[in-house]
């Protein structure tokens, strides 16, 4: 590109100037109503990644899951790969020296295999929106994110592998908030297939001992002191909830406590049964 090319936002601007000159009034009203939501999408992308000077990068995160739309992967877990490179500010933490001003890369390794697992994708694109709406939602120094997904073995004897990148910030995942029991909860992202949620408790306050008879679950701390069915959590603590299994848990601190959960399908509130006294069963601990 020559150096007198107009950059992104400057090419930007071109276009709306010639839309003014050359559109008539009628058109250029409809085509900018069109436009204000992909609009301001674009511009939280470019502002995130341009925001963000220092980057943490995690390479060849493999694990094991259900992924892929053929009845040969939807019965057997198969290889993945996963690439991150994530956009943040590392100053405080570079003056510091204190991990909890910068993104712990083997917590966040967990995080990631841990949803993956839990999951039966059908797409590696669904995989990786999913993906990026939780790290967004349980890491709050992330600005943005550049995430690969790869398949290994998606095409055996005919490629090396197949692979999906994707580029996300903040502004790609505008998060709902609903008040409940406990305290309130973050709708960080809701699928076809699944919903990415954040339960925020009181301090003192409780989830009061319930079931799913629809619902899968996977739930993991995310910060806070917590109790789950009476026993404190270290950690992150990942548990997967059949379907029947009751569960409780109670936030034992003066802070606010928070947890990840995923739901699939999504959350449907007339399926949580609550039962009147906790009881300590046997989940799926990872």
């Amino acid at each position: 590109m020559p150096p007198w090319a107009p950059d992104d936002e400057e090419r930007w601007s071109l276009c709306q100037i010639a839309e003014r000159v050359l559109m008539p009034p009628w058109c250029a009203r409809r085509v900018t109503a069109r436009r204000t939501t992909a609009r301001a999408v674009r511009r939280g992308a470019l502002y995130g990644w341009r925001m963000a000077r220092d980057f943490i990068r995690v390479r060849g995160i493999s694990l094991a899951c259900v992924v892929g739309v053929r009845q040969r992967e939807r019965r057997e877990p198969q290889p993945l790969l996963v690439d991150l490179e994530l956009g943040l500010d590392l100053r405080v933490a570079g003056r510091s020296g204190r991990i909890r001003d910068t993104v712990d890369y083997d917590r966040l390794t967990e995080q990631v295999q841990t949803l993956l697992q839990f999951r039966r994708y059908r797409l590696l694109e669904n995989a990786a929106e999913e993906v990026a709406a939780m790290l967004f939602g349980v890491q709050p120094a992330l600005q943005a994110l550049r995430l690969t997904l790869i398949k290994p073995l998606a095409l055996a004897g005919r490629a090396q592998q197949a692979e999906v990148h994707v580029e996300r910030c903040r502004a790609d995942f505008p998060r709902g908030e609903e008040t409940a029991r406990f305290g309130r909860v973050e709708v960080l992202l809701e699928t076809r297939e699944a919903g990415l949620y954040l339960l925020h408790i009181a301090p003192r306050g409780e989830i009061s001992s319930h079931y799913h008879q629809r619902m899968r679950e996977l739930e993991w701390r995310v910060s806070g002191s917590l109790a789950r069915d009476g026993e404190r959590l270290t950690g992150l603590s990942s548990v997967v909830w059949p379907k029947g299994q009751v569960h409780h848990y109670q936030n034992l601190g003066d802070d606010w406590a928070t947890l990840f959960c995923c739901d699939t399908p999504p959350f449907i509130p007339e399926d949580e049964v609550l039962v009147e006294a906790p009881a300590a069963g046997h989940a799926e601990a990872r």
